[in-house]
């Protein structure tokens, strides 16, 4: 009779035992695993042509930043014929780089400083402007809020930008204020429907930025200024900022990979795989027109079952 009793309780303290490892094992999955209401892969398929652009009757309109061969702001250019059109207001901003678009179809730019600082000077370069999706008028939008300021040294301030349709946030990198040894920068996530900064990753800086949904979580990737490194950092449902950056990969270390920096990130689908591809550029915190004739893209596939990013090709852009 103790026998058995001895039995029934050893079983009795297995079974609570396997609950409470259950409990906490469930715990650690659904605060690592990605919400219910996101789905894993691209985060940024609502985004809208803006509607002015309808009107212009262009067969092969784009979007043109690059600073060659005008005299600053953006271009929509006709390929099919190289024809272009620009609003006037498109130029009080200087040189523009990085854009993007919302769920509107309105569109989000950054200034660079190219050359010179005649068309950009130190103290208009970290913010963003907004053009209207109905009217393509721009006007000044979001003064990033920081205590430091591009300067002489580094006269830099905003770089990149991507569009997060889940939550209806820009994530803006800058790195205002930062110098060769010190680390100012900041990411921040504005929330466009309270036209704020609401969450902020500071001390790093970064150019290129982009979120993807994992496996684990949803991420925003982004690659640093300063290293050919990519890094990423969890962001929670709203889309805030959740802990410390973490190192994924550097495209030093891919055979025949250079040296440069990740410019811009672009997810996208194919054949059922997600595909991330990189674009590089040269940075140094100086002013010098971008130069690098052998500028390459890098792809890469997820991989579910590893919940990482595989190197599969590069290409020149």
């Amino acid at each position: 009779m103790k026998k058995i009793l001895l039995i029934v309780i050893v079983m009795t303290l297995s079974a609570m035992a396997y609950f409470f490892w259950q409990q906490q094992n469930n715990k650690i999955i659904k605060t690592t695993h990605l919400p219910p209401k996101f789905k894993i892969g691209l985060v940024n398929g609502c985004r809208k042509i803006p509607q002015f652009i309808n009107r212009l009757n262009m067969r092969q309109p784009a979007i043109d930043s690059k600073q060659q061969d005008h005299n600053g702001g953006l271009l929509i250019r006709d390929m099919s014929n190289n024809s272009t059109w620009q609003d006037e207001s498109w130029t009080k901003s200087g040189y523009l780089a990085a854009f993007e678009r919302d769920n509107k179809g309105n569109m989000y730019v950054a200034p660079l400083p190219y050359v010179s600082l005649t068309l950009n000077p130190p103290q208009k370069q970290n913010q963003i402007y907004k053009i209207d999706t109905q009217t393509a008028k721009m006007d000044l939008y979001l003064k990033m809020p920081s205590s430091e300021i591009p300067n002489n040294k580094n006269p830099f301030g905003t770089m990149g930008l991507f569009y997060d349709c889940d939550t209806n946030s820009l994530y803006v990198s800058s790195v205002a204020g930062s110098l060769p040894k010190q680390e100012k920068g900041v990411i921040y996530q504005i929330d466009l429907n309270k036209n704020k900064v609401v969450s902020q990753l500071k001390h790093v800086d970064a150019i290129g930025v982009g979120v993807f949904n994992t496996l684990k979580g949803k991420k925003l990737y982004f690659g640093s200024a300063r290293k050919p490194h990519i890094y990423s950092v969890y962001l929670d449902e709203k889309g805030h900022f959740v802990g410390d950056k973490n190192y994924e990969l550097s495209i030093s270390e891919i055979q025949g990979g250079n040296t440069t920096v990740a410019k811009k990130f672009v997810f996208s689908r194919k054949n059922n795989k997600f595909i991330m591809t990189i674009k590089e550029t040269e940075f140094g915190f100086r002013l010098l027109a971008e130069n690098n004739p052998n500028k390459k893209k890098y792809h890469f596939e997820y991989s579910l079952a590893d919940d990482k990013w595989v190197f599969l090709a590069f290409d020149n852009d």
